[in-house]
């Protein structure tokens, strides 16, 4: 598949990438924006469709950035190119790496994920930071979690912050959207998985917990904790 060259800002896969990283309602719901070169190689471990990329013109002078073009184009990922210039009105970083991406990021009911032998399981409620956010879904990764749910007043995932910050973990663990508290404990009662909510004042120290078990960690607010 040929690359293509954009030298409008008024081109269609602008404006697609401008709505999505505003949030605005307009964008297209099931589309999220990847940036980052870490993010995008964890897309291409998750073996994720990518809908279109778009590169500055200096992308792909190294090797991760060529081992990235080349799979790209062996998939027949739609890719285009535009000056620096043009990338920087759409980037959302202070020193682009040179490529975005734009992932399908499915809507999953939290009935329809199965959270598997030991499971542990994460609920984050009112986390406002996207980069704490993402922080929190890379590490549920790295210590094995199988679900992530997103409860009320939460940040979205699906915030390019989050997303960076998640280092493209967020595209291999399940995530649950728009999840309430009382759905979230009735899915961990179904399941025979313990639930622990954190609290700086009082309980168990986490060195005394045994995770091996099906747990789940829920965690509230950075300023207020879990509200209810």
């Amino acid at each position: 598949m040929a690359i293509l060259q954009l030298t409008s800002r008024e081109n269609a896969l602008f404006k697609t990438i401008r709505l999505i990283s505003s949030g605005s309602r307009r964008a297209p719901a099931e589309l999220v924006v990847a940036e980052g070169i870490r993010v995008l190689q964890e897309i291409d471990k998750c073996g994720c469709r990518i809908d279109a990329v778009l590169l500055s013109e200096g992308f792909g002078n190294t090797s991760k950035e060529e081992a990235l073009l080349d799979g790209w184009l062996n998939r027949n990922v739609r890719i285009c190119r535009t000056s620096e210039s043009l990338f920087r009105t759409v980037s959302d970083v202070r020193a682009p790496q040179g490529a975005i991406a734009l992932v399908p990021f499915p809507q999953r009911k939290l009935d329809a994920v199965v959270p598997g032998q030991n499971a542990l399981v994460l609920f984050a409620c009112g986390i406002q930071d996207p980069g704490n956010l993402g922080t929190i879904i890379r590490t549920a990764a790295a210590a094995g979690a199988s679900l992530v749910c997103i409860g009320p007043k939460t940040v979205s995932p699906r915030n390019p912050k989050a997303i960076r910050a998640s280092a493209g973990t967020i595209f291999r663990i399940p995530i649950v959207e728009h999840a309430e508290m009382s759905e979230f404990l009735d899915y961990c009662t179904r399941h025979s998985i313990r639930a622990y909510r954190t609290d700086i004042l009082q309980g168990l120290a986490y060195t005394h917990v045994d995770f091996r078990s099906p747990s789940a960690i829920l965690l509230g607010n950075e300023g207020n904790g879990i509200p209810y």
